[in-house]
């Protein structure tokens, strides 16, 4: 029998030498394999359309010995279905990190503006959850438009207003807070809201 011989290579990453193989021809091509590959693909474009504005300053910062990129495709995957789609909102995140994210923050419809929403939350800085100072950052999703969006609102503020730069409809926000100086994010807080 004879056998099958790839070369290896070596990669570094954030100073870890790995040693890889040149992948070998694939043939195998099941039904769960062809759904693998849209759900990777789905999540991977998206992630490469987030780079600048939330992977590298966001999910790098936690990422460890992984990149930010590949810890955003990990933790989103299980969102999506085997088609690509991203359904399971719930199971997605938008940010990462040990900021603390205030208690009782939610996102409801703003009826007195057309595409607007109220976010509402507590400020417990006083407390030493947080800094009054954090910034709140949303990420918006309406469809196959995905949005972040940086209203100008801090942690002491503990409400806002946002008119979103999308039509009325369903939704899907994601919250969460990042220190003054972006060293420092928090998880996020998922709501789904119908625009007027």
């Amino acid at each position: 029998m004879a056998e099958s011989w790839f070369p290896l290579y070596c990669i570094s990453c954030k100073g870890v030498n790995y040693l890889k193989s040149l992948p070998g021809p694939n043939t195998s091509n099941s039904e769960k394999q062809q759904q693998q590959r849209q759900r990777f693909k789905a999540i991977t474009g998206l992630a490469s359309s987030l780079m600048g504005a939330l992977i590298r300053p966001v999910w790098n910062l936690a990422s460890g010995q992984m990149t930010g990129y590949n810890l955003f495709v990990k933790t989103n995957m299980p969102a999506f279905d085997s088609e690509g789609q991203l359904v399971n909102y719930s199971e997605f995140h938008a940010s990462v990190g040990s900021l603390p994210l205030p208690s009782e923050l939610s996102v409801q419809d703003d009826t007195d503006v057309v595409s607007g929403i109220e976010l509402s939350w507590n400020d417990e800085s006083a407390n030493g959850i947080g800094h009054a100072d954090d910034k709140l950052h949303l990420l918006v999703i309406k469809g196959d438009q995905v949005q972040v969006v940086h209203p100008s609102a801090i942690r002491s503020d503990q409400t806002v207003e946002v008119t979103l730069p999308v039509a009325p409809g369903e939704i899907q926000v994601y919250a969460f807070f990042g220190d003054d100086e972006g060293s420092q994010y928090s998880t996020d807080q998922y709501g789904s809201v119908t625009l007027t």
